[in-house]
């Protein structure tokens, strides 16, 4: 296989479907930490779906991440990226403006997982052709809303970085950014659910539509809580301003400026500590809401549907298990280790889930005991 993907490119060897289906596979694995394990749960029309739809948006976010590219590079490639979507032809001509447009840098580190997948575009987007349209038109459709989010925050945070930061001002501004990255897959999954099963009819979607966006931001918000450290590291704090001003912060990131906790003075260093640990108190609870809400959106898929059940379950309750440890927040800066659950609490989510998963009255008191475990 991998013989074969060295090779191929545009105007060069072809890739039998077999073969890019199984590149697919093999480069979600490396592209993705956790939600490869949620994915291949899944059986049929409803794996293949996700899977394309997480590489397509795996694709669009290694432009949005790119540190040497300005803004208008990525909203040139962004742009190009979703012009493959809008037209379910998904056009060679369109795949490969995409391809030849892409930075120069990427061909000569092409043995990294990310830059592969998106030098490999073309052997990943025909593959949608394959699927029903009642697939294929939801994953055009946040692929193209997914681009034009990515171009917006570009400039955001181009604009943000000149003064040495990027941040978020408002609780509506995260709420935004969480929308574009997170709460618009929620918004696929439900067409995707609802197209692989006559069990979710008309009334039963409405409901999910009520909630899809939330289950969405609940994982994006409980990653950014869980990860804020590490965005630190590059001076990027998701933390909103007003939350951080009104616990004594003139800006977000100088919860991750240790100058008072270095000082003599135990008592500033206390009182420090424990105003960025409010701060992100506020966070996880925001977390919890969403979760919340990303609990009732499982319950109503069909209990009969198991493995689209475990789709949902096994992120959620990985999440919960997090902020669990997070607690009131001041585990996040206890230690130089990042806070995160262990492997046998994956294995032990799995399993307890694969024996429940139909329970919704297990599924509420499994949340709740995790939830009312925390310190919050």
């Amino acid at each position: 296989m991998s013989n074969i993907l060295d090779q191929a490119g545009m105007g060069e060897a072809v890739l039998s479907g077999k073969e890019a289906w199984a590149y697919s596979e093999d480069i979600l694995l490396k592209v993705s930490r956790t939600f490869a394990l949620n994915i291949n749960v899944l059986k049929g029309k409803l794996h293949k779906s996700i899977l394309l739809a997480y590489l397509y948006l795996r694709i669009a976010d290694t432009v949005e991440d790119d540190p040497d590219m300005n803004a208008s590079e990525k909203e040139v490639l962004l742009d190009k990226f979703a012009e493959i979507f809008r037209t379910a032809e998904l056009k060679d001509e369109a795949v490969e403006a995409f391809e030849s447009a892409l930075p120069e840098h990427w061909r000569t580190r092409s043995a990294e997982p990310y830059f592969d997948l998106c030098l490999h575009t073309h052997v990943v987007v025909p593959l949608l052709k394959e699927l029903p349209e009642v697939y294929a038109a939801p994953v055009r459709d946040v692929t193209i809303e997914m681009c034009g989010g990515m171009a917006k925050f570009a400039k955001r945070q181009e604009a943000a970085l000149s003064s040495g930061w990027f941040t978020l001002e408002s609780v509506g501004d995260l709420d935004e950014y969480c929308y574009y990255v997170a709460g618009i897959v929620g918004k696929l999954l439900t067409h995707l659910f609802a197209a692989d099963t006559c069990l979710i009819g008309e009334a039963r979607k409405k409901e999910m539509q009520k909630l899809d966006v939330s289950f969405g931001l609940a994982l994006q918000v409980a990653n950014i809580v869980k990860d804020c450290r590490e965005d630190s590291e590059r001076r990027v704090c998701f933390v909103p301003e007003e939350i951080c001003r009104r616990h004594g912060f003139n800006h977000s990131y100088e919860m991750f400026v240790d100058e008072v906790a270095g000082e003599a003075v135990p008592e500033a260093a206390a009182a420090f500590e424990k105003r960025r640990a409010a701060v992100m108190g506020e966070l996880v609870q925001k977390a919890w809401k969403h979760l919340d809400d990303a609990i009732a959106y499982t319950k109503l898929i069909p209990s009969i549907k198991m493995r689209t059940r475990l789709f949902c379950l096994w992120p959620l309750f990985m999440a919960a298990e997090n902020m669990k440890l997070i607690g009131d927040g001041s585990a996040i800066f206890a230690s130089d280790k990042k806070v995160k659950i262990s492997r046998d609490t994956v294995k032990q989510i799995v399993k307890s889930t694969m024996k429940h998963f139909y329970s919704d009255k297990w599924i509420d008191r499994k949340f709740t005991e995790v939830k009312t475990s925390t310190s919050i």
